[in-house]
């Protein structure tokens, strides 16, 4: 690889071990992927340590004993525990306690404790044609496809660009890969956030790693349905980057999207299609007592934040079902100085930061360090609005799981029984 002096300097010490480290661990990264050289990075979402697997932490804690410091903007993604509030989650002190420590490791390498899978949404908006590196596939997504940034799915490589700013360039970094391979024509009629994350989830495994360009939607999809689409194709694909001409910049065409080339595949995507996922995820009937409802994956934006308020003011969620709304920290702060969460919790509704179901204790599938215990989750049969979070909650849960939308969620939870799609209320 071509290093600037700057590189040498970190590969060679000069700038202190952790960026040794970095450095050292990056030129490996692009040396693996065939990188000619690096490129200045102006955001970096990294990974958040997470507090049932106490190693990780320890990595992190490390790093500031060495004196690291971040030199970009950074932010850390969603963990195990709500800072704040993690008695109401049932989560175990044990596990609280690392969390902490993993919070101080944050703060101490100067990086926003966002604890949160949609940063976006807290205020960090990487730019048309930034270089950015992210831990979590969803913000990679959305990123490129919304804003025009630059990102790979990276794992702990993201933390090394954070410290050294540099990151290798391949992969979305380069334009060639940032070309339409498979021309999408939606035929469905698609409503709300619950149908695009459908439509991503039926995709994924059509698409793998490819570049889904998009044509035929009825409208311009809103902030929050692309973010929904992004993270359904992310759940069951490889897919870090769609384009919809128009919206992703700078594509202004199907044409321009595969680069006056013809698509290498074409498909279709009908209503027949959408129904499948939702049918895959709907093993009880409308009416079946449930005990779990859960909005809000990826983690809610202001905007939807409202769009609960205004479902569940003046109802109640049914004694009998726990409901929970999970969002960041920083769309929290601004959601109450709206006055929408004393609507949300006075319905009975409980609102989650830095966590959510499928990350917290709730995951049978996890096996934490010794001397973390995790309590038996109690969920027989938990309703969701998110294609994502349905595959990952009946994965790592293994509780019965159903899907419905948002509006019907709300109906679910305030009446405890199962209400589908496009039933009352729903």
């Amino acid at each position: 690889m071509k290093l600037t002096y700057e590189d040498l300097q970190m590969l060679d010490g000069k700038q202190g071990e952790a960026r040794r480290r970095a450095m050292e661990g990056l030129v490996q990264l692009g040396e693996a992927f065939g990188a000619e050289d690096m490129v200045s990075i102006g955001y970096a979402h990294v990974h958040p340590g997470m507090a049932m697997y106490a190693q990780d932490v320890e990595l992190l804690e490390e790093l500031v004993d060495l004196g690291a410091q971040v030199v970009v903007p950074t932010t850390a993604n969603v963990t195990n525990v709500d800072t704040e509030n993690w008695r109401q989650t049932g989560a175990p002190e044990s596990l609280a306690r690392v969390h902490m420590r993993g919070v101080r490791a944050h703060k101490a390498l100067g990086c926003v404790s966002a604890m949160t899978c949609t940063p976006y949404w807290a205020g960090h908006w990487p730019t048309w044609n930034m270089h950015m590196t992210s831990i979590e596939s969803g913000v990679t997504v959305f990123c490129n496809s919304v804003l025009g940034a630059r990102s790979n799915r990276d794992g702990f490589f993201s933390v090394y660009a954070a410290l050294t700013g540099r990151y290798p360039r391949f992969g979305y970094h380069l334009d060639e890969n940032r070309v339409g391979t498979h021309l999408v024509t939606v035929e469905a009629s698609l409503h709300n956030t619950t149908d695009f994350s459908c439509l991503g989830y039926h995709l994924g495994p059509l698409v793998g790693t490819g570049v889904p360009v998009f044509t035929g939607f009825a409208r311009p999809p809103s902030l929050d349905e692309l973010d929904a689409l992004g993270a359904g194709l992310a759940t069951t694909g490889g897919v870090s980057m769609f384009i919809v001409p128009g919206i992703t910049p700078p594509y202004n065409s199907t044409e321009q999207a595969m680069a006056g080339a013809p698509a290498p595949v074409e498909l279709r995507v009908g209503g027949s299609d959408i129904d499948r996922v939702y049918g895959s995820f709907s093993s009880a009937p409308p009416g079946s007592r449930v005990d779990f409802v859960h909005i809000g994956c990826p983690h809610a934006s202001l905007q939807e934040m409202k769009e609960y308020a205004a479902l569940l003011s003046g109802r109640t969620v049914h004694p009998d079902v726990e409901m929970w709304i999970t969002t960041s920290g920083a769309v929290k702060a601004m959601s109450d100085r709206e006055g929408l969460i004393s609507t949300l919790t006075d319905a009975g509704a409980r609102v989650i930061t830095d966590t959510c179901p499928m990350s917290c204790h709730f995951a049978l599938t996890t096996s934490p360090d010794p001397g973390i215990v995790l309590p038996e989750p109690r969920i027989r049969r938990m309703v969701v609005d998110s294609a994502k979070q349905a595959k990952y909650t009946r994965d790592m849960i293994r509780c019965q799981t159903l899907l419905t939308t948002t509006a019907a969620a709300v109906a679910t939870a305030t009446s405890g029984r199962l209400v589908a799609r496009g039933g009352p209320a729903g």
